[in-house]
């Protein structure tokens, strides 16, 4: 997919919002807290992951936003943005360990997470219209396998992680052993 606009990277957010959503709800105890192999985390563990990195995706572009507001200069007519953790052929980039600041540290259900995660979208979506009206392309911030990304890139990774960890989530419902 290529973004042209800030409405563009915000629609597909909400629908890989939507899409996780899905994923996670009406699940059991069981099911949220079902290990199909010993190093990988729970359902209920990548919910509170997400809820946690999206919190951090809302503080950073902030940040980058106060930036660029600052600069002052005018948003670009069309992004032409790629995604951010695709390859050139558009595969997923290899995952890579979670920096410990944002690990989940257990013991939370899907619901605990869900007003969080939410929460962190509303947040964003009320800087959407200042988001639009300023150039975000040279505030960086430092991504731990990316290096340095744009608050553009910044607000398409949170739509890709949350896909990712989707994608997970489905399989670990595939899993031999998944409660029913």
């Amino acid at each position: 997919m290529i973004y042209q606009s800030i409405a563009d990277i915000f629609a597909a957010n909400e629908q890989a919002n939507e899409r996780f959503s899905a994923a996670i709800s009406s699940l059991t105890e069981a099911q949220e807290n079902f290990r199909p192999v010993a190093d990988r985390w729970t359902i209920a563990e990548i919910a509170e992951h997400v809820a946690t990195v999206n919190g951090g995706f809302l503080r950073i572009t902030g940040k980058l936003l106060k930036q660029a507001e600052a600069e002052g200069n005018p948003a670009p007519a069309q992004l032409n943005l790629k995604p951010t953790a695709l390859d050139e052929s558009g595969n997923p980039l290899p995952p890579f360990q979670a920096p410990d600041a944002v690990k989940p540290q257990g013991g939370k259900t899907v619901s605990e997470s869900l007003p969080k995660l939410r929460e962190a979208l509303d947040g964003l979506g009320a800087l959407q219209d200042r988001l639009a009206s300023v150039d975000l392309s040279e505030q960086r911030f430092p991504h731990p396998a990316f290096g340095p990304l744009s608050a553009y890139q910044w607000l398409i990774l949170l739509g890709e992680h949350m896909d990712r960890h989707r994608s997970q989530i489905e399989a670990i419902k595939a899993a031999p052993g998944f409660p029913a």
